[in-house]
């Protein structure tokens, strides 16, 4: 599932009314606009679309026409050395102009420039996970994996249950420190299974999924949860976001992911 977008989409800004001569200010008094960058980059797939919108005012109801940005001047610099244009297509959406696969390893620059606004990003694509062993954890009902890990990479868990009434998790539990040295072995667990799925009725049904990510993700992930158990992602962790993107008032995430294997987790 796409997580960057999920929770890059409709981006609350909060906005804090200031009193001026006993007159409370409204919405339209204190909205800042800020541009928003949305872009999951996956080893091993077609370079995606990168999405370019607005924030909209408070209490306006997100709609992409409103949002969108239609003339964003936008290049990849892969590798240091290739230079892409992206396109316009629709809905905010700037697709490179020829497909191409995403390869582990190789590095992505995002130049961009809207109404005389300088916009950076960067990232790595991590490689696939390498999965040393996986499990199952009786007394908190998750789903365990050692990975073996790379530098400069972080890495979460889902939790997936097949059968007649399948199940996948939300979000990720933790995403774990960036690893200092190559090839040592770092443990992920998923979020608890919900109760339907703790009966021994689904022992041969519990599946686990680790993920790879360019290590900006991990302050991305816990400046906008707290790191435990996520009900709402909107409201859970104080302070402010930590994007990866670079630029005066732009917000969003330009980031590399890998998936890997699903691997079945037996009791």
């Amino acid at each position: 599932m796409n997580y960057i977008i999920k929770y890059c989409l409709i981006t609350l800004i909060l906005f804090f009314a200031a009193c001026q001569s006993e007159e409370i200010l409204g919405p339209e008094d204190t909205y800042e606009e800020f541009t928003v960058v949305q872009a999951e980059i996956i080893a091993g797939k077609y370079f995606p679309s990168v999405r370019f919108t607005k924030t909209l005012p408070l209490g306006i109801p997100y709609d992409i026409n409103k949002a969108e940005l239609k003339n964003v001047t936008a290049y990849l610099v892969k590798n240091e050395v290739q230079v892409i244009p992206l396109i316009y297509t629709s809905e905010g959406l700037y697709k490179p102009l020829y497909d191409f696969y995403v390869g582990e390893g190789e590095t992505f620059e995002l130049y961009a420039e809207s109404n005389k606004k300088f916009i950076y990003g960067k990232t790595v694509i991590p490689y696939e996970p390498q999965i040393n062993t996986v499990g199952y954890n009786g007394a908190n009902y998750s789903l365990t994996a050692e990975v073996k890990a790379r530098l400069n990479e972080v890495y979460g868990a889902l939790w997936i249950v097949a059968g007649n009434e399948p199940g996948v998790a939300d979000d990720f539990y933790s995403v774990s420190t960036p690893a200092t040295t190559t090839y040592s072995i770092v443990g992920v667990r998923t979020s608890s299974l919900p109760e339907q799925y703790r009966s021994p009725f689904y022992s041969n049904s519990r599946y686990i999924q680790v993920y790879s990510f360019d290590k900006s993700f991990r302050n991305y992930f816990y400046s906008r949860t707290s790191g435990s158990e996520i009900n709402d992602p909107f409201i859970q962790g104080g302070g402010a976001i930590e994007w990866n993107m670079q630029g005066d008032k732009v917000i969003g995430m330009f980031v590399g992911i890998a998936r890997g294997e699903i691997i079945q987790v037996n009791q």
